[in-house]
Order: C-alpha cells, then structure tokens, then sequence
C-alpha cells in the first residue's frame, strides 16, 4: 500500500534537499564562468578546467593525496581487523578494556586535538630516536590511519560479535589450522565490514586532503 507524503513533508523535504544542494549545484555552474570573480558572469568558459590540468603542483598534490588516501586506508583494515579479532575471539585478558578504550578514542576526541598530540609524538619521537625525519608524507598517512583504525574496528568488530562461530569450530573439528581458518571462513564472512571500513577510510582520508575534493 503506497503513502501519500502531506504538502509539509513534500516542502519540506523539497527546502532540505535544495538547502543540501543547491550551493553545489550553483558552484558547478559558476566553474564555467569566464570572469574571475564569482559573483559577476561574463560568460560560458572552461578555461579553468584546462588551467587546472595544467597546474602540475595541484595535481601532484593530488596525486600524493590519494596515494596517503590509500596507504591509511589499507592500514587502516589490517589493524582495526587485528585489533577487532583481539577484542572479540581473545576472551577477558589484563588491559581489555583499556586497549578498547585506546581503539575507539579518536572517534570522540576532537580532531584537533587527536592532530595536536601526534604532532608532539612526531617531535618528541624525532628529538629522542631520530625517527621521523621532519613531517611530511609519512607523518600524515600514519596520523589518518590512526584515526580510520576506530571506524574498522567498530565496524569488524559489530561483525565478528554477530557471526556464527560454529563454521570455524567445524572446521576446526575436521583439522584445518586456525589461520586456514580465517582465511578461508572468518575473511570471507567479515568481507563487508572489510570493505565499508576500507571505502569509508579511503573517501575521508581524500577528501579531507585531495585539493580537487576537500
């Protein structure tokens, strides 16, 4: 049975949709525009587009965005998975809930903040050990893979607590080794969790860097 939505609701929603988009559309348009003040049209142009592709700094910039963009997100799923499994199959170990505490903190601290105190470990790790060299790309990626790490294990973690365990007790049972295991069971069934943490990380970390996205 179709619902009709009330002329409110259709207002409504038609008022959030144009408050949502509406200023992106209008930035779409105002790209072509000839003239070098937004606010003044003189005019249908592309000129900017072409002077953009052959601006070689923005777009090694970007380039260097999305290879970090890549990198935190990769890293990102290979520890939030560790850190998941540990938190979900290890049972009650000392520091449980202080490691749960650890991986889920960059979600409720301000981001400044998160930014200001890896800064001071990158100057106070580079001053006592030598490592890193200055901040640069390095830095970056490890500092954005530290935050997407959270969302990861959040989400591996709502996974591994749902899954049925009893696939792997069987193939335990019929002698396959824990790793084959997880390989072949465990991996395959945590896969969408896998892959949101992986598209989320990834779109984030690029658009808060790429110069073309952010």
């Amino acid at each position: 049975m179709k619902t009709r939505l009330s002329l409110f609701l259709r207002i409504f929603m038609g008022c959030s949709y144009g408050f949502l988009y509406l200023p992106i559309f209008t930035l779409i348009i105002f790209s072509f525009n000839a003239s070098r003040q937004i606010t003044v049209w003189q005019g249908f142009s592309t000129q900017w587009y072409t002077a953009l592709l052959q601006d070689t700094v923005l777009i090694r910039s970007a380039w260097i965005s999305l290879q970090v963009a890549t990198c935190a997100a990769t890293l990102a799923v290979v520890l939030g998975t560790l850190a998941a499994t540990a938190l979900v199959r290890f049972g009650r170990f000392r520091g449980r809930s202080f490691f749960g505490i650890l991986t889920t903190a960059p979600l409720v601290m301000p981001e400044v903040i998160t930014g200001l105190s890896l800064l001071l470990l990158f100057v106070g790790l580079e001053q006592t050990l030598g490592w890193p060299k200055g901040r640069g790309v390095l830095t970056i990626t490890i500092a954005h893979t530290t935050l997407c790490m959270a969302y990861v294990t959040i989400l591996v973690r709502g996974r591994l607590a749902e899954m049925d365990r009893s696939l792997e007790e069987a193939a335990l049972d019929l002698g396959a080794h824990p790793l084959k295991v997880f390989m072949t069971i465990t991996l395959p069934l945590i896969s969408p969790a896998l892959i949101s943490g992986f598209t989320r990380s990834y779109f984030w970390v690029a658009f808060s860097l790429c110069p073309f996205l952010g």
